[in-house]
């Protein structure tokens, strides 16, 4: 009955998941805005050359305008799906902490096309790096409230979505190396979007080397070198803070990896979760995949599609930890309350077999 109270419908959950898919494709749209320098293309909000911008004329859709106007279409379209979803919930949620990520979902989205056009009002790019941040905070909160929404987590019918042994399996360390693993990686995703706005593009042009080492030691007089190689192939100057921003972006992906092997070790046994397994185990087929794409990026001059795809990995990355962490979260919870109902069964046999 609780189960029924709550989730009236698995329809809820579907949309929730719906609105994540939808924010994976607004990141990707967004990616080609940045990786095409289409940024200004449109150059007022929120009309699109004087037009509503529901209503401007598909001939003016050409060049980078296509992808720019593509991108605020899709957060309107984002915009609108969260409140709907919002409403959703509020009408028929019960969970307090489940209807305030809903409204903080709202104002995330808000705030996320506001500082999309300030930054075209006010030509300002290092907004772009709060705009990001936004999206990243928002497809986690998206994502959380998918899983919250899920009859299947939260409340088992058995355990064949956590694993086949009892859910106290889970190693306690795990929940905290997820949530840490999911700092990480929006940490990672700032560095990124601060290395994508500031428009000084592959400030280090050797992969995996780094000017032919590991972590070099770049001088002033080194720098005057390299901004007048870059000037002869009229590339845009870069500065030693760009160049340690991408050393610190490279360190942190290895770190990354790491974290993640060691996550997975230690779900690694037939009695861990499955759910939790499974996750790991796309996370690293992911990772191999977008440290190959960030090769690729490098070695493309930084082309539009692997570049793009870049981006749109390291957000489908980070929603990966975010459920795990959830999920395991969540696990943890329930072993909880196994072990606290089995503690009342076994003071309840030992009151029974010793009457007063």
């Amino acid at each position: 009955m609780e189960t029924q109270r709550l989730f009236p419908s698995q329809a809820l959950h579907w949309f929730a998941g719906v609105l994540v898919v939808a924010t994976l494709v607004l990141i990707g749209v967004g990616a080609l805005v940045t990786s095409t320098e289409s940024g200004m293309s449109v150059p007022d909000w929120p009309t699109s050359f004087g037009y509503n911008m529901f209503s401007l004329p598909f001939a003016r859709w050409a060049g980078g305008v296509l992808y720019e106007h593509s991108h605020r279409l899709a957060a309107s379209a984002v915009g609108l799906l969260t409140i709907v979803l919002v409403g959703w919930i509020w009408l028929r949620e019960t969970r307090s902490w489940l209807r305030w990520a809903g409204a903080s979902a709202l104002l995330l989205v808000v705030l996320q096309g506001v500082v999309g056009g300030l930054r075209v009002v006010w030509v300002a790019d290092r907004l772009g790096i709060l705009h990001a941040a936004l999206a990243q905070g928002f497809l986690a909160l998206v994502a959380v409230i998918w899983l919250a929404t899920s009859t299947r987590l939260w409340h088992p019918a058995d355990r064949s979505s956590f694993g086949k042994t009892a859910f106290s399996g889970l190693p306690p360390w795990i929940p905290g190396a997820l949530l840490s693993l999911c700092l990480l990686l929006y940490l990672q995703l700032l560095v990124a979007a601060a290395m994508r706005h500031a428009h000084a593009w592959l400030s280090i042009p050797d992969f995996p080397t780094a000017y032919g080492h590991l972590w070099p030691h770049i001088t002033e007089a080194d720098l005057g070198q390299i901004n007048a190689q870059r000037a002869a192939r009229s590339i845009a100057p870069t500065s030693l803070f760009q160049i340690h921003l991408q050393l610190v972006h490279r360190g942190l992906a290895l770190l990354i990896l790491l974290f993640a092997l060691s996550i997975a070790s230690g779900l690694s046994g037939k009695d861990r979760p499955g759910a939790l397994r499974r996750t790991m185990g796309w996370f690293l087929a992911l990772t191999a995949a977008q440290i190959a794409l960030g090769a690729f990026v490098i070695w493309s001059g930084k082309s539009v599609v692997p570049t793009s795809l870049h981006v749109l990995l390291g957000a489908g990355l980070f929603l990966l930890a975010i459920l795990g962490a959830g999920i395991a979260y969540r696990h943890r919870w329930l072993a909880g309350k196994e072990a606290l109902a089995a503690r009342k069964d076994s003071v309840g046999d030992a009151g029974k077999e010793c009457p007063a």
